[in-house]
């Protein structure tokens, strides 16, 4: 079963997120939009169901960061 189906989605939101990408660390929904849709698909997967992880942006780049290798 489709889990999106039956749900209404605002049109507002975002088509990557659903909801407001880690409130707080972005200055808008639109840049934490943005920084979403420069990843890959997989890190950005992972990113987001770990937002509540991260307090600040940095936390977010050291995450990507160790996904893929780098320290």
């Amino acid at each position: 079963m489709d889990p999106m189906q039956g749900s209404i989605m605002n049109p507002s939101m975002s088509p990557i997120s659903g909801f407001a990408f880690a409130p707080g660390i972005f200055v808008s929904d639109h840049e934490g939009e943005d920084f979403l849709s420069s990843l890959d698909s997989d890190t950005r997967d992972y990113v987001i169901k770990h937002t509540d992880e991260f307090r600040t942006r940095q936390d977010i780049v050291d995450c990507i960061n160790k996904l893929h290798g780098k320290s």
